[in-house]
């Protein structure tokens, strides 16, 4: 009995906590997040430290979620024995945001899309390297700055504008999209409609996807006319 008091005195500490955003989507993480100003800071399930606008989490929703969702359970057996039961441990996946990929594609009926062009991605040679459009680049250092995305770069490669970006979890992916496109609205607002390609890697330099963003696809993603995943789903290119 004491040994079984003490797992109680404990199991808090293991129980997941999910974040319910306002677009609907949620974000699995350790324990409850905290405020910084006008940010939440949350630990995602392996870890990693992320941060997301405050106004973005439905907390009613969040609230009413835990409640009704809790993350492990005691099951009673028999009035006399009492068992704390772990959920058995799922193995982690080498490449999670292509496993979202899958299931979602099959979800939505999406066929694979081809292979990236030529060249996308790559780090190009110092001849075809030039600076970016400073509207554009204003526009993006604007927009990710409030977001809290310090890593990026903003290019012209080719005369096309390339923003090259890390993004070491699924939700930072899906953070920097949505700051993309912001950031493509914006610039669009003053005259610059052409579409930006996106290359997203992670801090060891793994593809965590491409994608040519349209002003009309970000102006949809600002409105949301379409959410950030099913954008992910149906552009995402590796």
């Amino acid at each position: 009995m004491l040994a079984f008091s003490a797992l109680l005195l404990f199991a808090p500490a293991l129980f997941a906590y999910v974040v319910k955003l306002k677009d609907g989507s949620l974000v699995f993480a350790r324990s409850p997040y905290t405020v910084k100003g006008a940010r939440a800071i949350i630990t995602l399930e392996n870890g990693t430290v992320t941060q997301i606008q405050l106004d973005k989490i439905d907390v009613p929703g969040t609230e009413k979620y835990n409640r009704e969702n809790p993350g492990n359970v005691i099951a009673l057996d028999t009035p006399q024995e009492k068992v704390f039961q772990l959920p058995t441990p799922v193995p982690q996946s080498k490449n999670p945001l292509q496993d979202l990929i899958r299931s979602r594609r099959e979800h939505l009926g999406v066929p694979t899309p081809g292979p990236a062009p030529s060249g996308s991605g790559a780090a190009p040679g110092p001849d075809s390297m030039q600076t970016a459009d400073p509207i554009i680049q204003a526009a993006f250092a604007h927009v990710f700055e409030g977001a809290g995305i310090a890593q990026y770069r903003v290019t012209n490669v080719r005369g096309k504008t390339r923003v090259i970006a890390t993004a070491n979890t699924e939700q930072a992916v899906f953070n920097t999209l949505s700051a993309s496109a912001r950031a493509i609205s914006e610039a669009a607002g003053r005259g610059r409609t052409a579409p930006v390609e996106i290359v997203l890697t992670t801090g060891s330099g793994e593809p965590a996807g491409t994608f040519e963003m349209s002003p009309v696809q970000a102006r949809l993603l600002v409105d949301r006319g379409v959410t950030i995943q099913d954008y992910f789903v149906k552009n995402v290119i590796f």
